[in-house]
């Protein structure tokens, strides 16, 4: 399962507590963690375009673009995996913004379930990733292995007002606060009400990790847990600083990691990504 949040910079994994992120950082804990995973662009159509084909920008013509139409001529590792006997599908944003012309570059859309209990800020997404993965799982037939994208919309803006401080969270919270946004109380609300939808994506992937192991299939899922890119701050979210261009990166795979609960200083790359998961999906299968 890959799970990639839209425009997210933070995780308590990294030593954050103006927000909090349990169930990255178990991921992290059980599996490695990545202190420096970068995408080599900061937008999220090219970002997302370098992961699912494993090339960069240079490479991708259109696809490195923001909102562009996809080239025919490039397949994403799900199509891959899915012409090859995998059950694919994605929750929330796939690839994109953008024109796939009807390319099923992450598998089939569960999108159509929507949340019941009304979200902790009213800029997050409608859409329950959760029963949506339960619904994509449900059609899945018996002992086929599958892949899913947990695409969460979260924490794109907007982003609801005051919202971090209606949650419970205080200025007093925030241990990040980079000097060149300046001190106002404007600013550290937009951090806060940030955090809030952080751990939305953080909550909903516990979810979806949950009923995973309720199916038995916990400890045979490879996990792999992202973000697009930075947050939608300035010199963050496209920028070619390392602050827009460094993601939180967290693998989990029971079983074939060596040595869980490494942290990993090494550099890697949004490139790497879709050549692993295909080599891991090799593996499982031979």
């Amino acid at each position: 399962m890959f799970a990639i949040a839209d425009d997210m910079s933070h995780a308590s994994a990294y030593g954050y507590k103006f927000v909090q992120t349990p169930n990255f950082d178990q991921i992290a804990q059980e599996g490695v963690l990545f202190k420096h995973m970068f995408t080599p662009s900061s937008k999220c159509s090219a970002s997302r375009a370098v992961a699912i084909t494993g090339r960069n920008p240079w490479q991708l013509e259109l696809a490195a673009n923001h909102s562009p139409e996809w080239p025919r001529k490039f397949k994403s590792f799900v199509q891959v995996l899915d012409k090859n006997g995998y059950h694919t599908g994605f929750t929330g944003k796939g690839w994109g913004p953008g024109n796939t012309h009807g390319i099923l570059l992450t598998g089939k859309e569960y999108n159509q379930i929507k949340r019941v209990k009304k979200p902790a800020a009213a800029g997050i997404n409608k859409i329950d990733y959760t029963e949506n993965f339960k619904a994509f799982y449900q059609d899945k037939p018996k002992d086929q292995p599958f892949f899913f994208w947990f695409g969460s919309k979260e924490p794109h803006r907007s982003y609801e007002f005051k919202s971090g401080v209606k949650n419970g969270k205080k200025f007093s919270d925030l241990d990040f606060l980079p000097t060149f946004w300046g001190d106002s109380d404007y600013v550290k609300h937009d951090i806060l009400d940030y955090a809030i939808e952080v751990e939305d994506y953080d909550t909903k992937l516990g979810e979806i990790l949950q009923y995973i192991e309720s199916q038995g299939e916990l400890d045979n899922t490879l996990i792999i847990v992202t973000s697009d890119n930075g947050m939608p701050f300035p010199r963050y979210k496209g920028h070619p600083f390392d602050f827009s261009t460094r993601v939180p990166f967290a693998v989990k795979w029971p079983h074939k990691i060596v040595n869980p609960g490494r942290v990993v200083d090494s550099f890697a790359s949004f490139t790497d990504i879709a050549p692993t998961i295909l080599a891991a999906a090799h593996s499982a299968d031979s």
